[in-house]
């Protein structure tokens, strides 16, 4: 989902209708009186929260619109809202992720409620924005406005991905890595807002996965291209990527499209080599360095060998 690049002022604003949904959910049982208050309130918002400057997310089959500064509502693209029961949605998998904002937590009639995950101003989604862009642009956009934004970004925010993949494998479930807008960077943290799913692959989220979502995806359809201008970045970004797997032990790969994902990473970084050698040097780092810390601590030295750049570059784009 595509989070629109806008400036809220978190002031700590809760509306009246966000007040009576934290009672509401407070509660362990429900009755009819409440539950008429909580439609009846959230009737009357709907129609002044549905207009552009309360948008704060698009994407194929939804639209997010703020409420207040700790809850947002989704609905269907081009439907028309109904209300109805309220019902409430529990998952215990989502309470204990890192990462991950994406989960409803009531519906009223065709409306999801979710929590709002962003709380700065400084809020790029991963990849490009969906928009019609030049090829120029494009480049241009995902170098030194993506890579850069998300290459600032500290360590530790890759490493509760990594986390947050680690549990997802432990459950068989999956985050959706086909579009990179799904990863959001909300000031030093990235957020997780589409859905997680059930799988019957083993071990799904994977390294290749991580590649795919920052390195391999302008976005959900198209696939990003080789610029050398874009290599330092995406070398800098790989070595985050890595360090975040190992430290998490996951998988480098689980079926033959992550390993096409993995040497299309390399491509792009100018590796011609593919994955395979650094493959090698992580799984004989693993055996041989068994903490944690001397281990990421090798990683780091081979893959600052690995990234020395070739020839100084400049910020040029035709």
């Amino acid at each position: 989902m595509q989070v629109n690049n806008y400036s809220p002022v978190f002031c700590g604003y809760k509306s009246d209708f966000g007040r009576k949904l934290d009672k509401y959910l407070s509660k362990d049982i429900h009755n009819k009186t409440e539950e008429r208050l909580l439609t009846d309130i959230f009737s009357k918002i709907v129609p002044d929260k549905m207009i552009p400057k309360n948008e704060i997310g698009r994407g194929c089959h939804g639209t997010v619109y703020e409420i207040d500064d700790d809850y947002v509502f989704k609905i269907s693209n081009h439907s028309t809202p109904k209300i109805g029961k309220i019902s409430i949605m529990t998952d215990n998998v989502v309470n204990i992720l890192k990462t991950y904002y994406g989960s409803v937590i009531a519906r009223i009639g065709n409306m999801e409620i979710m929590k709002n995950a962003f709380k700065t101003k400084d809020i790029l989604s991963a990849g490009l924005p969906m928009r019609w862009m030049s090829r120029g642009e494009k480049l241009e956009y995902y170098n030194n406005v993506y890579l850069k934004r998300f290459c600032e970004i500290p360590q530790s925010a890759y490493d509760k991905i990594a986390e947050d993949f680690k549990m997802l494998n432990s459950i068989g479930k999956e985050f959706d890595t086909k579009n990179p807008n799904n990863f959001t960077a909300d000031g030093n943290d990235i957020k997780i807002v589409d859905e997680i799913s059930n799988t019957d692959e083993v071990n799904p989220n994977t390294l290749a996965k991580l590649f795919k979502v920052f390195i391999n995806s302008y976005d959900v359809s198209e696939t990003a291209e080789f610029d050398y201008l874009a290599v330092p970045r995406r070398k800098a970004l790989i070595k985050k990527l890595i360090l975040a797997s190992e430290k998490c032990e996951l998988p480098y790969y689980c079926n033959f499209e992550d390993r096409m994902e993995l040497n299309l990473a390399m491509e792009l970084c100018d590796m011609p080599k593919g994955f395979s050698e650094i493959q090698y040097t992580l799984m004989d780092y693993r055996k041989k360095y068994p903490d944690i810390n001397t281990r990421l601590q090798k990683i780091s030295e081979f893959l600052d060998e690995y990234n020395k750049p070739d020839a100084d570059t400049i910020s040029f784009y035709c």
